[in-house]
């Protein structure tokens, strides 16, 4: 009787410690749930509608061909999540996964601004300031557009990340810096002053070169500018800070509500770019700006 009452007692200890709690709990990055849900589960929402058997096997073949020619594929609209849906049905999205996706798509009701006086390049020597006109220039434009500062932006950045594993490349080269040209020969240049009908001074930049006397006027100065432009690199930082921030902002809206999956907390670096300055300011700020 005592031996039967210990295996008992046994067998409920060992019930008890690996039926009651349920299934394990995975811990998970945000930026990899997102991965995970967006590869792996997401793409289960309508996937198979291409049609009987014969007709999904054509084209499941068509898709690999067209993969092989072209890199991608070009004939399947993505589904209600923004992503491709599968060629063949494999269940329903997990539904951690409907969560995740349910959190992304408040990003559409959120805003983002590009902070004042925002540097994306202060690991660049700027002596001249080319580099800080440039930004601004760009930014001024950026503003007046207003697109990277929707929450759709930020939502369409999450899902495409998501989907790549990897956020926007900010890496960059310092354009070089050369006089300014014409006639194949470096400029001068000379600012004049003038005024307006109603009294008011103003001061342009004019030709500095005096071309009867074929020599530059007095007070005339050389300009340089940047070799290439940098449209493109500052945005790709605007970019990388905004995928931040929204993985930031959706890593606490999923603390807590799935079922299956823990969020681990992860190191976001909003200026990786900036080598040893403190990345603590350039968060707090994007923090404040959504």
């Amino acid at each position: 009787m005592i031996f039967y009452l210990s295996i008992k007692e046994n067998y409920l200890s060992y019930v008890s410690k690996n039926f009651e709690k349920g299934p394990e709990m995975k811990k998970m990055t945000i930026q990899k749930l997102l991965t995970w849900a967006f590869t792996e589960e997401l793409c289960k929402a309508d996937a198979g509608t291409g049609g009987d058997g014969l007709a999904m096997i054509a084209n499941a073949w068509s898709a690999v061909s067209e993969v092989e020619a072209l890199g991608t594929l070009i004939d399947r609209s993505p589904n209600g999540f923004g992503v491709i849906p599968a060629f063949i049905e494999d269940g329903e999205p997990h539904e951690d996964a409907l969560k995740l996706a349910e959190t992304v798509r408040t990003l559409t009701h959120r805003g983002f601004d590009i902070p004042a006086g925002w540097q994306p390049f202060p690991e660049w020597d700027d002596e001249r300031g080319l580099i800080a006109a440039e930004v601004e220039r760009v930014l001024a434009f950026e503003r007046a557009r207003g697109e990277r500062r929707t929450g759709k932006h930020a939502y369409n950045l999450i899902v495409t990340c998501a989907v790549l594993g990897r956020g926007p490349d900010w890496h960059a080269d310092r354009p070089k810096e050369r006089l300014v040209m014409r006639q194949g020969k470096p400029a001068w240049f000379i600012e004049k002053r003038f005024k307006d009908r109603f009294g008011r001074w103003h001061t342009m930049e004019v030709d500095g070169m005096d071309r009867s006397g074929h020599r530059p006027k007095k007070g005339a100065y050389r300009k340089y500018e940047l070799s290439d432009k940098l449209r493109a690199s500052i945005l790709s930082r605007i970019d990388w800070i905004v995928w931040q921030a929204a993985l930031k902002m959706l890593e606490r809206e999923n603390e807590t509500g799935l079922s299956r999956h823990i969020v681990e907390p992860m190191r976001f670096d909003f200026a990786p770019w900036a080598g040893n300055c403190d990345p603590s300011t350039h968060m707090q700020v994007i923090e404040n700006a959504i």
